[in-house]
């Protein structure tokens, strides 16, 4: 059975499994700062999973928490905001008491478009060695999840893996958009051969971006877009340069502006020439020989 996307909030939870004392909490401010802050602060242990989805974020403002770490300094929640994307992570021990690492639950929280959060956790996903709804302690995880208001670890699978898909699947789109419009160059480079070198750039960096995608490796999709639509804009203007047809060098415009030559605004002046010198006559009226007769 397909699983279906809320259009607006996604609830994921990812199983840590490595942690250390990297960062802190301003406690004036209770911002999250590297450990190297010189203010009053106290240690935070943010995580495998916290650090990657905070890591990939475009724009974040600054994490700040909610519920500060006290005693237990993997404890705690966080929330930022990255364009319209808002962004809460819950860190929660749900085995042993949290007494190791591999007992501890991220509870991450995504409110925004569809699109974006996709992307958020295809990046998540693609950076972690492991899964993240892989849990170390199946059986506590389900007692966990299911106090989460009914969530099941299946449950959960099945959103990451919902994400991910559609995160995929609009980026093969993008390729397949590229793919058409390269089969279009193809057909209008026909017999080109200053196309050729371009038109096999094109073909490898398609390659390569499937290749990608079916790594999960969604930075490596988008250099290989970046570099197939700079190509295809090159082919596109050079198919507008071979487009521009001169004008024959024998005609010209009588009315002053001239179409040979680029950019010549008066006719040639072999053609002025010949206007002039034309044998045809041209009739006129003597008025004085007139005006002598009628006197």
């Amino acid at each position: 059975m397909e699983h279906s996307l809320d259009p607006m909030k996604s609830v994921l939870v990812g199983q840590v499994r490595k942690a250390e004392a990297s960062h802190c909490m301003d406690t004036s401010t209770n911002l999250l700062r590297g450990r190297h802050f010189r203010g009053q602060k106290t240690t935070v242990y943010l995580g495998d999973v916290a650090q990657a989805t905070l890591s990939h974020l475009l724009h974040p403002e600054t994490p700040c928490f909610t519920d500060p770490p006290g005693y237990n300094e993997q404890r705690w929640t966080l929330e930022t905001q990255s364009g319209g994307l808002k962004v809460q992570i819950e860190s929660k021990p749900y085995w042993g008491w949290g007494l190791v690492t591999s007992g501890y639950l991220n509870v991450i929280t995504l409110e925004g478009s569809l699109e974006d959060r996709s992307r958020l956790v295809l990046d998540v996903v693609s950076s972690l060695g492991q899964s993240p709804w892989e849990m170390s302690h199946h059986r506590s995880a389900g007692r966990f999840l299911n106090r989460r208001g009914g969530l099941s670890v299946k449950g959960n699978e099945s959103e990451w893996k919902a994400l991910l898909s559609n995160a995929k699947a609009t980026l093969s789109e993008r390729i397949q958009e590229l793919v058409e419009r390269r089969d279009e160059a193809t057909l209008q480079q026909e017999g080109n051969e200053g196309a050729e070198g371009w038109l096999k750039a094109v073909e490898e960096d398609i390659h390569m971006a499937k290749q990608a995608l079916a790594e999960d490796n969604a930075p490596g999709v988008e250099r290989a877009l970046a570099r197939i639509e700079a190509s295809l804009i090159h082919l596109d203007a050079a198919s507008q340069e071979t487009m521009i047809v001169k004008a024959p060098g024998d005609r010209f415009a009588v009315d002053g502006f001239g179409t040979e030559g680029a950019g010549s605004m008066n006719p040639p002046e072999d053609a002025v020439a010949s206007l002039l010198l034309s044998d045809e006559e041209v009739p006129f009226v003597d008025l004085a020989t007139k005006a002598t007769e009628e006197e």
